[in-house]
């Protein structure tokens, strides 16, 4: 059967891009894919079971990660992960963003991280004992147990889900080059305090700078080091759209700036517009 390439969306349901709106910068999906990653410090790790023989085993696990990107694992020896990578080291580690409750999870990114599982040598034991604590803290009391060793899993491939429609493969090397987007730590609070505060303000945005003339209404949806993206309604329907800042940017701060320089934009804009019909 063939694979569909887009999502086939009811009519009426989500307004059309608009015409003559230039396309702004974005993250790449390796950055994306980073960035889900770095984010967190807990996954679903996949091993090929011996017993039944082949089948994926899943299991709840914490990680950090390596300079490269690639997980970290503190696992017991005793553990059926653990058996199960001896004895063939295929397995892959999903990683989800958190999902607030009456969200769509479905909608949210996630990434699979595909490889090779094994044991970190002995000379990197010290530096990989270092970032797993620095990442999983409550580790502390059971790091120094015998039983237990730390496993790096050697990637392959990576596959993004950025939510409905936004998916792809990422090499491996591309994602161990990509950086996690800096705001992400903050990203959480600045969409609350735009939808909260600033609602008023992400319409005039997206009618003169988004072109979206009929927006009524606004919701931010997400922000990163290159721009933000806004659910915007009219009476065609909504639709999602991205604008761009007019530089990356990587902290609060140089977020605020840019986003009061594009309303004052907007503002003017608008000032200058012809009365609508």
């Amino acid at each position: 059967m063939d694979r569909p390439s887009t999502h086939q969306v009811p009519e009426g349901t989500v307004a059309a891009p608009s015409a003559g709106v230039e396309a702004v910068p974005a993250p790449t999906h390796a950055e994306c894919a980073r960035t889900i990653v770095a984010g967190a410090n807990r996954g679903s790790l996949s091993t090929l079971a011996a017993e039944p023989a082949g089948y994926p085993f899943g299991s709840v696990v914490t990680y950090a990660l390596d300079g490269d990107g690639a997980p970290l694992f503190f696992v017991s020896l005793m553990a059926e992960h653990t058996h199960n990578a001896e004895r063939d080291p295929r397995a892959s580690l999903l990683v989800a963003e958190a999902v607030a409750d009456g969200d769509d999870p479905l909608a949210a990114g996630r990434v699979t991280l595909i490889g090779d599982l094994g044991r970190v040598p002995g000379a990197e034991v010290a530096g990989v004992r270092a970032r797993y604590l620095a990442a999983n803290p409550n580790a502390g009391y059971y790091i120094d147990f015998g039983d237990f060793a730390f496993y790096r899993l050697a990637l392959r491939a990576v596959r993004y889900v950025g939510g409905y429609g936004r998916m792809s493969w990422v090499d491996a090397r591309a994602f161990a080059d990509a950086e996690a987007d800096p705001l992400a730590p903050v990203a959480a609070g600045i969409v609350g305090h735009m939808n909260d505060d600033h609602a008023d303000a992400l319409v005039l945005v997206c009618r003169h700078q988004g072109g979206r003339p009929d927006t009524v209404q606004a919701t931010m949806t997400g922000v990163d080091r290159y721009g933000f993206e806004v659910t915007a309604s009219s009476p065609a329907g909504a639709g999602r759209l991205r604008l761009g800042f007019p530089r990356p940017v990587t902290t609060s701060e140089e977020v605020r700036s840019a986003l009061v320089a594009m309303v004052r934009q907007a503002r003017r804009l608008s000032a200058e517009a012809p009365p609508r019909s």
